[in-house]
């Protein structure tokens, strides 16, 4: 007996299963896709343990002005294009719904992520689209090698491009699956809303003059494109005349960062639009380029122009999809090879390209590397090592951080001409291509078996440099490097180690109640050591410590308190009236500028208030560089020192050494501003004359 027949509607369901069938393991990457950044906006902070660093908090705070009558392109302008100062403003303004968090910025930032996430998935369902057309089954590789790519989950949680990026995609997707006139106009449409986002999705349409050969279709999906973006710009100037032409005016006058061309111009900062946005006349660039930018771009342009030429002469229209997406993928590279600013989330307009073009290996090795390059400036290199240091900071550093910059900037550069270049042998060279990833892995990995120990060398300056410790670590780097240190502070004891010269003379006591070893053995050998007294110490070491009768005498110094125990204290030199130097830390070579700090005490009062001079001399006596001050850059007169305290006294002094006849000397002392007498040294270890005592001679 047979069953009866199937029904319309049972047969069309058949039908939907039968077709959703072969995408059945996309559909669930999908899914997981979805939820795995859903759950990264929600619940991962923003920038994690390096810094709460993005865009995000810029957004908001622009957007939160509405609360005061403020929108953009009527009272203010934006270096945004209007449809996503828009945006953020109807953002905030859902968010303001919601009672506020402990964190004020969480309900924006939520659903702002969320609207991020929806931009991304349509994205990738463009790409699986187009991977299909490329490679048929094959393609749901492409898929899963976007999904499993860090940086775009990482940009969903502070910027905004994954809306830009997805009218990209999208709007390539309707170009190479709808080949008609229609087709044309919607992907003009999608352009156009993506060029009110950001202008760069206004590029895709390059690749028109491959898809079709009918130029009508070309001029009718630049002219729909350019109609939306005239459109709207027409309503903000309606809306605020003088404001959109501020907006526009900071679109073209902006100047670069993080690129080769400012590098060149002298620019090492964070790159941004400056200028005060209620003014429509302030000035928004951040220097003055003497590097040509207006003309580079031009030469950027004219070389995809040619290439776009040659392209087409190669295979007429309309051409093979994979050959459409080569060339999109050239043009989002040279844009940006040409553009003179460089920010993290630009990368978010090749990644999908370099897995599409190449979903294997390759593509997979050019994502990590410029996803990692892109990483190493932003959050590391700014957030780390870089300049965002206040001025005091940097001026006590002790390295040159800026040529790390140089090492990024020119590492990505590298990465991108490779990518190019390899994009290019695709289309007309293809034996070729296999030089350009040669090339770029070489230059990466030699650079960067260089950059790694120096980024290391040059974050540990940044830390000691802004660490409160900062004083007691490098007197301790100055003392006698057998002199034991002893600590029983686990946090302390934690940032000191990294930062002494000999972390290995750094020995824990306690660690368990009522446990004070190997205090016992010190103690009993008359071995002299250094403890680090801090808040948070362990109370019973502390107590058998001050009741040993060891550690009589005790200085303040950086949040923190030295015990001298078993005869550790010791002076380079006294001088009369009760001023003593303890110490010196002075670098190992002899560099412009040179950085010493200078350790003083006082074992009495002192009435006067000395200037102290170092002086750095030849051999023949030539002065190679001098500085005077009052102690602390004027901050510790000696007037105000009393007995048990250290003070760190730092100097950088800018040296004249070319000529200079060995060895040099390093010379400290102290004089009365009142009469020009230098105080007597009264007593010192180290070569004394004129009343001044040599700290260190350099070969």
């Amino acid at each position: 007996m047979t069953g009866p027949d199937p029904s319309p509607v049972s047969a069309e369901r058949a039908t939907w299963r039968q077709r959703l069938q072969p995408h059945h393991d996309f559909l669930l990457l999908l899914v997981t896709f979805v939820t795995f950044r859903l759950a990264s906006v929600w619940f991962m902070r923003p920038g994690g343990y390096i810094r709460d660093y993005s865009d995000l908090i810029y957004y908001r705070s622009r957007a939160s002005w509405q609360d005061f009558g403020f929108l953009p392109y009527r009272d203010y302008w934006s270096e945004y294009p209007p449809l996503f100062a828009w945006f953020s403003v109807w953002i905030d303004r859902i968010a303001r719904l919601f009672p506020v968090w402990e964190d004020d910025r969480f309900w924006y930032a939520a659903i702002f992520g969320a609207a991020m996430v929806a931009a991304e998935t349509v994205t990738f369902v463009s790409l699986y689209i187009l991977a299909r057309r490329l490679y048929g089954e094959r393609g749901l590789r492409v898929a899963w090698l976007y999904a499993g790519i860090f940086l775009p989950v990482f940009m969903l949680t502070g910027w905004y491009d994954a809306l830009p990026a997805m009218t990209i995609i999208l709007a390539l997707t309707i170009l190479l699956t709808v080949r008609s006139g229609w087709g044309m106009a919607l992907a003009g449409l999608v352009a156009g809303i993506g060029g009110l986002l950001k202008l760069v999705p206004l590029a895709i349409l390059a690749v028109t003059p491959l898809v079709t050969r009918r130029w009508r279709d070309i001029a009718l999906a630049v002219l729909v494109a350019a109609a939306v973006v005239a459109g709207v710009y027409a309503y903000a100037y309606v809306t605020g005349p003088t404001m959109t032409l501020a907006s526009l005016r900071s679109l073209t006058e902006r100047t670069g960062w993080s690129t080769l061309y400012a590098l060149a111009d002298g620019f090492l900062r964070l790159g941004k639009v400056v200028g005060d946005p209620f003014d429509p006349a302030s000035e928004v660039g951040q220097y003055d380029p003497q590097v040509p930018q207006r003309i580079v771009w031009l030469g950027w342009m004219a070389l995809g122009a040619v290439m776009l030429y040659v392209a087409r002469r190669r295979q007429q229209p309309p051409q093979d999809d994979w050959r459409v997406v080569t060339f999109a993928a050239l043009t989002y590279t040279i844009l940006l090879l040409a553009y003179p600013a460089w920010n993290p989330q630009y990368a978010l307009y090749l990644l999908p390209f370099l897995v599409l073009v190449w979903p294997n290996a390759r593509g997979l090795t050019y994502a990590l590397l410029l996803s990692g390059f892109v990483l190493l400036e932003h959050p590391v290199y700014f957030n780390l090592v870089g300049p965002n240091y206040p001025p005091a900071t940097q001026a006590i550093l002790g390295v040159d951080y800026t040529r790390l910059l140089w090492v990024i900037v020119i590492l990505r550069t590298i990465v991108l001409a490779a990518i190019a270049a390899d994009l290019g042998w695709m289309l007309f060279r293809p034996a070729a291509r296999r030089l350009a990833p040669v090339i770029a892995a070489l230059a990466t990995v030699l650079v960067v078996l260089w950059f790694v120990p120096d980024f290391l060398h040059t974050y540990a300056a940044g830390r000691l440099a802004t660490t409160p410790l900062r004083p007691a670590i490098l007197y301790l780097n100055a003392t006698d490097a057998a002199l034991p240190i002893v600590s029983s502070n686990l946090t302390v004891s934690r940032e000191l180690r990294p930062l002494l010269d000999k972390p290995g003379r750094l020995i824990m006591a306690g660690g368990r109640p009522d446990r004070v070893e190997p205090l016992p053995e010190l103690l009993a050998a008359q071995t002299p050591f250094l403890y680090v007294r801090a808040p948070g110490d362990s109370e019973t070491v502390v107590d058998f410590l001050g009741n040993s009768g060891a550690c009589a005498t005790r200085e303040d110094i950086g949040g923190v308190q030295l015990w001298y125990c078993n005869g550790a204290a010791a002076s380079l030199a006294a001088f009369d009236g009760g001023l003593e130097l303890v110490a010196a830390h002075l670098p190992d070579t002899l560099d412009d500028p040179f950085y010493a700090t200078l350790f003083w005490h006082a074992t009495a009062p002192i009435a006067t208030d000395y200037t102290v001079f170092v002086h750095v001399v030849d051999a023949a006596g030539n002065m190679l560089g001098q500085w005077d001050q009052v102690p602390g850059a004027g901050s510790a007169p000696t007037s105000s020192w009393t007995p048990g305290t250290l003070i760190a006294d730092d100097y950088r002094i800018a040296l004249d050494a070319a000529a200079a006849q060995s060895p040099v000397h390093v010379i400290v002392g102290l004089y009365d501003p009142a009469t020009g007498e230098r105080l007597p040294v009264s007593a010192t270890s180290l070569p004394s004359a004129d009343n001044a005592v040599d700290v260190r001679s350099y070969p």
